[in-house]
């Protein structure tokens, strides 16, 4: 992997991406009106005009870094698009969440693409976040199958709720929505078996998403999810960082003597990842001995149902990092010492 600059020594512009347009601000470092913007068309004629921009207003050999939010995959696409033109640049991809916070601590009282383009920019300069890494091809095609297949379930869900929720005066309509029901579960059907068939094809791949779905309650599809979603879980040098990256950390707010909240996730990662990992903990609870014991010992302590099964899905999530660090499939804990989850490797 190429060494990336080191954050404080780039010059950041922020980007605040729309559907056919894009607007771009430079410097994070100056003032905030002294900043100039201009707008691209979402393309690689934009990106490719873009960075034309960026290294005609750089000093010269001056590193770059850019910085946008997760906006559905647009981001993901401009990133790619720009790495494929120059791969030495910093390209952050952030959490919206982090960046709106920021934004209304700088007080402004309009939002216009030019000014979340350049607050994005300042953004950059002071936190100076992490880069994001351009997935390798056959991963990108998994994420790909991954995403698409979770939404038609979700489409399907949708429509099978409505078409149950009560009776329908028309036969033909309610014939019509049966037709649409039969025709997701088909192409879901279809999805499942290429993601089956890319992994397949892929050695690796295949490889740890088999060590992940031999943890009870991990199947192959909540494998998927995690892999695709969060990259590489070995990358993360402890598991507070991952459960936190995926957003599985607890949140505590507590203030003086009157202000006790109930801890719940922080939900500041993916939701996709978060969805797969709650049906994940509802069958492990059940089926997977290790996470049954861990869930009725919180129970026992008086833990609420919903914070414990919070707890299994960190727990499920860290056990996937150890099977891949372990390069091994999962071993259950024998009875007799029955308190933590192990690989044995």
């Amino acid at each position: 992997m190429q060494k990336q600059p080191a954050p404080h020594a780039l010059s950041w512009a922020g980007i605040d991406l729309a559907k056919a347009t894009f607007a771009a601000a430079l410097w994070g470092h100056d003032d905030l009106r002294s900043m100039r913007v201009r707008t691209f068309p979402r393309s690689k004629e934009g990106a490719r005009a873009l960075l034309a921009w960026l290294r005609d207003n750089a000093a010269p050999d001056s590193l770059i870094g850019l910085v946008m939010e997760a906006t559905a995959t647009f981001a993901e696409e401009l990133a790619t698009w720009l790495l494929d033109l120059d791969p030495g640049l910093h390209i952050a991809i952030v959490n919206p969440l982090q960046t709106s916070a920021f934004l209304r601590s700088l007080g402004l009282r309009n939002k216009t693409d030019d000014l979340d383009a350049k607050a994005l920019a300042q953004y950059g300069a002071e936190r100076r976040p992490i880069p994001w890494e351009k997935p390798k091809p056959e991963l990108a095609v998994l994420k790909d199958l991954s995403r698409v297949r979770m939404d038609l379930v979700h489409a399907r869900t949708a429509m099978a709720l409505r078409l149950k929720d009560h009776a329908r005066a028309s036969k033909s309509a309610a014939k019509a929505m049966t037709k649409v029901v039969q025709t997701l579960d088909a192409q879901i059907k279809s999805l499942e078996a290429e993601i089956r068939k890319h992994l397949r094809a892929h050695e690796v791949l295949a490889k740890q998403v088999n060590h992940m779905d031999s943890v009870v309650g991990i199947g192959l599809l909540t494998a998927v999810t995690v892999m695709t979603e969060l990259g590489d879980l070995r990358r993360f040098d402890r598991s507070r960082q991952l459960t936190a990256f995926a957003g599985m950390s607890p949140r505590r707010r507590e203030s003086g003597t009157s202000v006790h909240g109930k801890p719940r996730l922080c939900k500041q990662g993916s939701t996709r990842v978060r969805a797969a990992l709650y049906l994940a903990a509802s069958a492990a609870v059940r089926f997977n001995p290790d996470m049954k014991a861990f869930y009725e010992r919180l129970l026992a302590q008086g833990k609420v149902r919903r914070l414990a099964l919070g707890a299994v899905m960190r727990k499920l999530l860290v056990l996937m990092r150890a099977v891949l660090k372990a390069d091994h499939d999962w071993v259950p804990t024998p009875l007799s010492a029955r308190t933590e989850c192990t690989v044995v490797p």
